[in-house]
C-alpha cells in the first residue's frame, strides 16, 4: 500500500517535495491532501500536482482520514503548533528544519509523538543524500584518523525576501541556511560541543544576516561554521580534516553530489532523472527522504537512525545558544 501524504503549506518547498515525490512510484508513496491558508492557494496547488482533497486551513488536513503522514512546509514559526496538532489527530509527521524556534518547543513535539506512538521526523534532507552515506562510511572505515577539525561555510542570497529577513515571520540566516552547517558538525562529531562561540552580524529587525560559530569538542575537535545570507560572502563548501587526511564536499554541500577522499579519489553520485522543475538547486533529491520515511514507517519505526530525535535537539540547543550570544531574540 503506497504511502497516504498530506501536505501542509503550498509554498516553494512543498512545490519542492510534491514535485521530487511525483516522480517516485504511485503504488508507494501518494499525495491524497493538501491545505494552505488560503484555499485558492491550495486549489492551484492541487491541480498542478493531481491532489484529490483541498483544504483551507490546516485543522481540516489534521480530521482528514485519508491521510497517513503530513508533510509540514510552513514558515519556521508555524512548525510547533502544526506538529502539535497533526500529533494530536493521529497523523505521522515529517516537519521541515528548523522544526521548532527553541530547544523547549523541540522537546514537547518530541514529546507528543512518543506519547501518541506516531513517527515524528524533522526533515533534513542532507542526512539522505548518497552522497551523506558515503561520508558517513568514510568516517566510520577510519581512513581520516581522529576528526581534529569540521569547516564548513554556506553563503547564498536572500536579499529582499520576507520570510528570512523579518523576525515575526521566523527570519535569520542561522535557522534557514545555518542549520544545515550545524547539522554536519553533529553527524560528524556525534556529540554535543563542549563550548559554543558565537558572533553574527543583526539587520535593522533584529535577525542575523550572518554569522560565525566556533564549536570546540570535549576530546579537542573544533568546527567553525560561516554562514551568509549574501552569495558574495563566501562559499558554499565543507571539509573535514582527520589526523590521517582530509575529506572535501564541494557546492552545494548542502544537497552534495561529490565528494573527495583523503587518497583524493573524486566520487560522483548522479542525481535522479527527471524532467520536473524545482525551486531550489537538487531538490530531486528530496526523493531519498521520502524513500527513507517510508521505509520507516513500514518497519513500524518512530524515529528516523538517519535522523534521531536526539540529533533535532542538539542542533536547536547549538542554534538556540548561538542565537542568544548574537543578541535575536523571538516570540514564542
Amino acid at each position: 500500500m503506497a504511502t497516504r501524504w498530506g501536505i501542509c503549506s503550498a509554498g516553494l518547498i512543498a512545490n519542492d517535495f510534491c514535485s521530487a515525490v511525483s516522480t517516485l512510484p504511485r503504488s508507494e508513496h501518494e499525495v491524497v491532501a493538501v491545505a494552505a491558508r488560503r484555499k485558492e492557494s491550495a486549489e492551484k496547488f492541487a491541480q498542478k500536482f493531481g491532489i484529490p482533497a483541498v483544504y483551507g486551513s490546516y485543522e481540516e488536513l489534521a480530521k482528514d482520514s485519508s491521510v497517513e503522514i503530513v508533510y509540514v512546509g510552513t514558515i519556521h514559526p508555524q512548525h510547533y503548533a502544526a506538529c502539535m496538532m497533526f500529533l494530536e489527530h493521529g497523523k505521522h509527521v515529517l516537519c521541515e528544519k528548523p522544526m521548532t524556534m527553541s530547544v523547549k518547543q523541540c522537546k514537547e513535539v518530541i514529546a507528543k509523538a512518543r506519547e501518541k506512538k506516531l513517527f515524528f521526523m524533522e526533515a533534513f534532507w542532507t542526512r539522505f543524500f548518497p552522497c551523506v552515506s558515503a561520508i558517513q562510511e568514510e568516517l566510520g572505515s577510519g581512513s581520516l584518523g581522529k576528526i581534529n577539525f569540521l569547516r564548513c561555510c554556506f553563503c547564498v542570497p536572500v536579499g529582499g525576501v520576507d520570510r528570512l529577513t523579518k523576525k515575526e515571520l521566523g527570519g535569520g540566516g542561522l535557522l534557514d541556511v545555518g542549520c544545515y552547517l550545524v547539522q554536519y558538525a553533529n553527524l560528524v562529531f556525534r556529540k554535543k560541543p563542549e563550548k559554543i562561540i558565537a558572533v553574527g552580524d543583526l539587520n535593522t529587525d533584529g535577525v542575523d544576516i550572518g554569522g560565525t560559530l566556533l564549536l570546540h569538542y570535549k576530546d579537542g575537535g573544533m568546527a567553525i561554521l560561516y554562514y551568509h545570507t549574501d552569495s558574495a560572502m563566501g562559499s558554499n563548501s565543507l571539509t573535514i580534516h582527520g589526523s590521517k587526511g582530509n575529506l572535501e564536499v564541494p557546492a552545494p554541500m548542502h544537497s552534495p553530489t561529490q565528494l573527495t577522499l583523503p587518497s583524493g579519489v573524486v566520487k560522483t553520485f548522479p542525481l535522479p532523472d527527471t524532467q520536473q522543475t524545482f525551486n531550489f538547486i537538487n531538490s530531486i533529491g528530496l526523493v531519498y527522504e521520502a524513500q527513507c520515511v517510508r521505509d520507516c514507517l513500514k518497519q513500524g519505526l518512530m524515529e528516523c537512525p538517519k535522523m534521531t530525535y536526539e540529533d533535532s535537539i542538539s542542533i536547536m540547543e547549538v542554534m538556540e545558544e548561538a542565537l542568544c550570544q548574537m543578541g535575536v531574540q523571538y516570540n514564542h
